[in-house]
């Protein structure tokens, strides 16, 4: 009967060693890893489901809460607020503001969006403004990610389709499962070296996207005029943009609204309006067809393009309407045919939409308007503490949400 096996010191030495190397080199990873810096506190109950619309809007309002949110634009889900704050996004209950989940890491958060029941966030990284994550809206589960190379800086734009990202040299889409489906202008890691897209050498200044529409605004070194393209939101290859249609447009025209298969700019002529279609020296909305073809309406003289450089419009979806907030007043422009058919002077910024009518931020408190014609019925005191800015406003289960500067503000 052979001898059972005697382990020496030294075979007892080597495998403590072993284990030690491979304990160190786990604890190396977890020390490098992005999980080490992450905080994430899940759901403990979902978020609240959605109530049935509200059957009219109410006679006067109170603040139920308020937070602080340093991202863009006012980011909300069917039934939830969100929030960014040192690094940290939190989804909030639209009622009471409490936390429903919330996600921090060490890394600055770039940009939010909201879209497919999802909330996205954007971080910047050491490869730029383009490492996203998207979460379950009422449980904060991760969904998807995705990293890759990307500009330094952002504004993000969306529709329900797809999440769009602009920089001045750079728009990309993506999708809801974040795989990139376009991207236009300079390419940070072409897939053959040197192969670089047309008008490569142009900054972008606006672009929307709406199905499988993507367009673009551009500005052209040496030249007056922009360059508005309208291209495939999916083309066959994510780096090789298909267009439908491309338009050489006045000095100053921006995107102001875009549809299923058209897209509207502001252009700002001589600061007067157009005295009708045929003006080409005043202030009109140009609508521009993939199909080639453009048609002009007037427009009252609003400050977009004169500041140059990127600009991105302040629109908003409602149930009958495109909305574009022009710095003095609400547009909406019809679906289909993507005209003008009513204004609100004195908005100071986008509304929404609350038991069939449209609430729109101004001066003092929200102006009641009828959905259909754009006719003020009435006046909502709210009392915004002094600050007398810009306000983005949304209706989230029936509870009156404005985004104001820095802070968040629910009303009901």
């Amino acid at each position: 009967m052979p001898r059972p096996e005697q382990r020496s010191g030294r075979d007892i030495l080597a495998t403590l060693l072993i284990l030690a190397l491979a304990l160190l080199a786990v604890g190396g990873c977890w020390w490098y890893s992005q999980a080490r810096d992450v905080e994430h506190e899940l759901a403990s109950t979902p978020a609240p489901a959605s109530a049935p619309p509200a059957t009219a809007v109410p006679e006067q309002l109170r603040a139920l809460w308020e937070a602080p949110d340093s991202s863009a634009r006012l980011t909300t889900t069917t039934s939830g607020v969100l929030t960014v704050a040192d690094n940290r996004a939190v989804l909030r209950d639209p009622e009471g503001g409490r936390q429903v989940w919330s996600y921090r890491r060490e890394r600055p958060i770039c940009g939010t969006a909201a879209d497919w029941e999802r909330v996205v966030l954007i971080f910047r990284s050491p490869k730029g403004c383009s490492e996203g994550l998207s979460f379950a809206a009422g449980t904060g589960q991760y969904a998807h990610s995705r990293d890759a190379l990307g500009s330094p800086e952002v504004s993000v734009f969306s529709s329900n389709n797809h999440v769009g990202l602009i920089s001045p040299r750079r728009v990309e889409l993506w999708r809801s499962d974040l795989v990139r489906t376009t991207e236009v202008g300079s390419q940070e890691a072409p897939a053959q070296p040197g192969q670089q897209q047309p008008h490569g050498e142009c900054e972008f200044t606006s672009a929307a996207t709406r199905k499988q529409l993507l367009a673009t605004v551009q500005q052209c070194p040496g030249q007056q005029d922009k360059l508005v393209r309208l291209l495939h939101a999916v083309p066959e290859k994510a780096d090789v943009p298909e267009k439908y249609h491309e338009f050489t447009v006045p000095g100053g025209s921006e995107l102001v609204a875009i549809g299923q298969d058209k897209a509207v700019i502001y252009v700002p002529g001589n600061g007067i309006r157009a005295r009708d279609a045929e003006d080409a020296v005043g202030s009109r909305f140009q609508i521009l067809g993939e199909d080639g073809r453009f048609s002009q309406v007037p427009a009252d003289p609003s400050s977009v393009g004169a500041q140059g450089g990127l600009r991105q419009p302040w629109t908003a979806d409602l149930p009958h309407h495109m909305t574009w907030w022009d710095g003095s007043r609400l547009v909406a422009f019809q679906p289909g045919s993507m005209e003008p058919v009513f204004s609100v002077p004195g908005a100071i910024g986008i509304g929404d939409a609350m038991a069939e009518r449209l609430l729109v931020p101004v001066a003092g408190g929200l102006a009641v308007v009828d959905w259909s014609t754009g006719a003020v019925e009435r006046a909502i005191p709210v009392d915004r503490s002094g600050y007398a800015g810009p306000v983005e406003l949304k209706v989230v289960n029936n509870v009156i949400v404005e985004k104001r500067g820095d802070r968040v503000v629910a009303l009901a």
